[in-house]
Order: C-alpha cells, then structure tokens, then sequence
C-alpha cells in the first residue's frame, strides 16, 4: 500500500504548488496606475489630410445677348443703356440678315419734296432716317429703321406719332442689312432685371441667356 501513499503525497505537492503559483504571479491590473503616470508619453495620431486637386479649369462665365438691332434702333438702343454700369463688359456681333419690316415714309416725288419732309423730322426731333436715293420704286421715301419683326416696327412707329410724326407708315420690305447683337457678360441679378425690364421697350428684339 505505499504506492498509494506516495500517489497522495505527489498529488498534495501538485495543489501545493498551483496555489503558490497563484499567489505570485502578478495581478492583470496590477500596472494600470504605471501607464496612468506615463500619460505624457502618449502620442496622438491625426488622421491624414485628404488635400482635393486643384481645379484646372473656370466656369463658364454667364452672358446675356440682345439683339439684333439696325443701325437707327442700336443708337437708341445704346443711349438707353448709358445710364448703365456696362460699357466695359459689352460688345458686339454684326452679321448681315434679311429684315422683313420697315418703318418709313412714302416717296415724296421730288428731291425737294424729300428734303422737306425730313426737315420736318429734324424739327420734331426725329434725326435717325435714310434718305432713299436710288433708281426704284423707292426713290425719294424715307426710311426710319428697318426690323426683324413687325412688333418692333409698329412699336417705333407709335413712339413716332407721339413725338408728332403723321406720315410715317409700317410695310413689308425684304432687305440685307447689317444687324448687330450685343452681348452684356457676367450681368448681376438686379442687372438681368433692368436689362429684362428695358428690352420690353424695344418689341421684336430677343434678350436671351447664352454662354461666354
């Protein structure tokens, strides 16, 4: 029976041992307080800085294009627009278009008839008009602004019988002329409006929104 003895006492020794071990080995919390006392050596990391490309390109610059006007229409045209900050930022595209619409006043007959009745004119303030010289039905009219459309005609021809023009008529006339559109860039929103505002006194031109 002493095998069974010395079983017991190796087996007695084992749980001895476990329980020193247990004793001495270090508690898992135990060195909280010494990395608590090196807070200063902790670094903080920052997050990369994510830097966007630079852009290569500029946006479009907005513009306005009103037009086309002849040359009688572009001056009262201009000279409304005068009182406006925008002579720096205006310029202009002519092309040759075929107009349709005429305000002016039959053939007088005569050279003399016709430079008496654009005397008149002059007096009641009127001084944009064509004498017409040449060879044709035409000869000796007066014409006071050619237009696109027939509203802008009739338009000018009723601000002419307030200033005292009776004579003056609206017709058809197909004729080559040179047009201009002016072209306003990077108008600023109370700009559009009195732009907006004043094409309403010119019936038949087009103010439209285009790119640079």
């Amino acid at each position: 029976m002493k095998w069974i003895f010395f079983l017991l006492l190796l087996v007695n020794l084992g749980l001895a041992g476990y329980g020193y071990l247990q004793q001495t080995r270090p508690y898992p919390d135990a060195n909280i307080v010494d990395f608590q006392m090196n807070a200063d050596k902790v670094r903080i990391i920052p997050e990369p800085v994510v830097v966007k490309p630079a852009r290569t390109s500029l946006e479009p610059t907005a513009c306005l294009e009103w037009g086309s006007f002849g040359d009688l229409e572009l001056r009262r045209v201009t000279e409304a627009l005068s009182s406006m900050d925008l002579a720096s930022r205006i310029s202009a595209r002519k092309e040759e278009v075929t107009t349709g619409w005429w305000v002016y006043m039959p053939p007088q007959g005569s050279q003399a008839n016709m430079d008496r009745k654009a005397q008149e004119l002059v007096d009641l303030g009127v001084t944009d008009f064509v004498k017409v010289t040449g060879n044709g039905p035409w000869r000796y009219a007066i014409s006071l602004g050619a237009f696109g459309k027939e509203e802008g005609a009739r338009a000018y021809l009723a601000e002419l019988q307030d200033r005292g023009v009776r004579t003056a008529e609206v017709g058809r006339r197909n004729q080559q002329v040179m047009q201009t559109t002016l072209i306003i860039r990077s108008p600023t929103p109370a700009e559009s409006t009195q732009l907006v505002e004043l094409a309403t006194r010119f019936p038949g031109t087009d103010l439209r929104a285009s790119g640079c």
